[in-house]
């Protein structure tokens, strides 16, 4: 471990903000959940084909065709997350779901009609709290990967590029350390904080002809906020606290902005039927982000002392020396968001939605859809004036990124359905379900030694492989003249696989042990609104 331990440790003060990479991009951009009217919500969000509901414009563009009133509603609630936070963080915060109108116009000819539609609606909540802590042994630490990734750095083997990890590494003069300063921790405690949300507004134009053909287009802008403070704690003697051979603690921001187009159609073949389908084709999203990263420090229990240049088999070597502490010292890289930031763009793939839904009298309307997101096509690039030289990296597309998301990324499938009944004209009860399938491949690594140059700045070792999520959602709802009040919870349930760091450099005896980390969620909301 000469010449590369402490080293590690070091790199791992850089690699520890997590990078844009393709597990990271996934969970800010693409959405599992459903958000909006507490009626919309309480159907799984399947209301493609029935529409008639402000929140469905984000779903099928032509569903806002089907009001006749004009409509305006706004919608607030809560999300609660289902495992227990770190320390003394609260399970709850308050959600804004939605505010908006619709506007009609009718043809005096009969033959059809226009609307109008404005609606400001979240999409994703990054609210949570969430502790792991796992056993190492045979050989698995963090510091000896790093080590090992450094040494194929510093010894040409796996490129030239001299990324994040290498440069922090020289900057704090950390290369040779004396004999014997490994060690083999038991465990490790792993903290995040998260918090920020990703909002929705749409602008709508929708119109019918002759109540058998709705078509309907809607241009989104998205506005993305996301916070995360994480700490990282390596064990040497238990897990009390009493000896730690290195502490980590980052505080990261990333904010962003991001603009498709959703166009709809839905049909009603059958004149004496209410039965239709429907079907929708969302444009890739182009968001540009930035990400600042505000304060890094690293707790470590060797300090720096001096260096000198001492004859090594006949060549003038420089030698480091250390000391050893009884207590940590303080090693801090950024403290300002000036320090370290990266602008970049990422492209959402393409998603086809397919619907169908009828109602029964005055009295049930059923819905059920289907959507299928093309995520492994997810793509990374940097904006124009970037000096994003390399044989991979152009301005708008980072080939070895893409490559990472390809192999880690599944192409997801939804499958929605609502139901909503109504045994007399002022009250609705409701129910949904909503199953997306598992985004990430079960083998899927991050793996640090690809050509990106979004790598350069930023590496994070831990990962999460996300599994498969279910949503059960019920309501009801109240109507009175035109006002209405409706209510809404929903139970979003999924795990995940929580890894602190890869560990397939260096040929160790075992494989490291993920950590399950349940991530189920509580959310309700309700909605009031008034339609004349």
């Amino acid at each position: 471990m000469k010449k590369i331990f402490f080293a590690a440790l070091s790199l791992f003060t850089a690699a520890h903000i997590q990078a844009q990479d393709s597990f990271t991009n996934y969970q800010m951009v693409n959405t599992t959940d459903v958000f909006g009217t507490a009626r919309y919500t309480a159907m799984g969000g399947a209301m493609g084909a029935l529409g008639a509901d402000i929140s469905a414009m984000s779903n099928n563009p032509a569903s806002i065709a089907l009001f006749r009133k004009n409509d305006v509603s706004v919608s607030m609630g809560g999300q609660i997350q289902d495992a227990k936070p770190f320390d003394a963080d609260s399970r709850g915060r308050f959600s804004f779901d939605q505010v908006g109108f619709v506007a009609c116009f009718s043809d005096d000819d009969g033959f059809g009609s226009f609307n109008f539609g404005l609606n400001f609606q979240k999409k994703s909540h990054f609210g949570n709290s969430f502790f792991v802590e796992g056993p190492l042994g045979r050989g698995l630490t963090q510091t000896n990967q790093l080590a090992n990734i450094y040494e194929n750095y510093y010894m040409g083997y796996q490129n030239a590029r001299q990324n994040s990890l290498y440069c922090r590494a020289f900057d704090a003069l950390l290369w040779d350390l004396p004999d014997g300063v490994g060690f083999t921790p038991k465990g490790y405690d792993y903290n995040r904080l998260t918090s920020g949300n990703q909002y929705g507004l749409d602008l709508n134009f929708s119109g019918n002809i002759q109540e058998r053909i709705y078509l309907g287009a809607t241009v989104g802008v998205d506005f993305m906020t996301y916070r995360s403070n994480q700490r990282y704690v390596e064990y040497r003697d238990g897990s009390d606290g009493s000896v730690q051979d290195y502490d980590l603690s980052s505080n990261r921001r990333v904010d962003g902005t991001g603009f498709n187009v959703k166009l709809g159609a839905i049909f009603r073949p059958i004149e004496e039927s209410p039965l239709r389908f429907g079907i929708t084709v969302e444009t890739p999203t182009w968001y540009v982000m930035t990400q600042k990263n505000s304060y890094f420090s690293f707790a470590s229990k060797w300090e720096y002392i001096d260096s000198e240049d001492v004859l090594v088999d006949g060549r003038l070597e420089t030698v480091y020396n250390y000391n050893y502490l009884d207590q940590p010292g303080d090693y801090a890289i950024y403290d300002s968001y000036d320090d370290n930031f990266l602008d970049f763009n990422i492209f959402t793939p393409w998603r086809f939605r397919a619907q169908l839904g009828s109602t029964v009298s005055n009295y049930l309307a059923w819905d059920v859809e289907y959507e299928y997101a093309m995520y492994d096509y997810t793509k990374l690039g940097y904006p124009e004036g970037y000096n994003a030289d390399g044989p991979t990296v152009s301005m708008d597309k980072d080939t070895e990124m893409g490559k990472l998301t390809h192999a880690s990324i599944n192409g997801v499938h939804n499958i929605r359905a609502g139901l909503e009944i109504k045994p007399v004209a002022a009250f609705a009860a409701r129910i949904g379900y909503n199953y997306w399938s598992r985004p990430m491949k079960s083998n899927a690594v991050f793996d640090q030694g690809i050509d990106s140059w979004a790598m350069d700045y930023v590496l994070g070792t831990e990962w999460m492989n996300l599994g498969a999520t279910n949503m059960f959602s019920f309501g009801i709802g109240f109507r009175h003249k035109g006002f209405y009040a409706d209510l809404a919870y929903k139970y979003r349930a999924q795990n995940a696989d929580f890894y602190a760091f890869d560990d397939s450099w260096g040929g160790t005896a075992g494989r490291l042990q993920p950590a399950r980390v349940n991530l189920d969620r509580h959310g309700f909301n309700i909605t009031l609104g008034y339609r004349f």
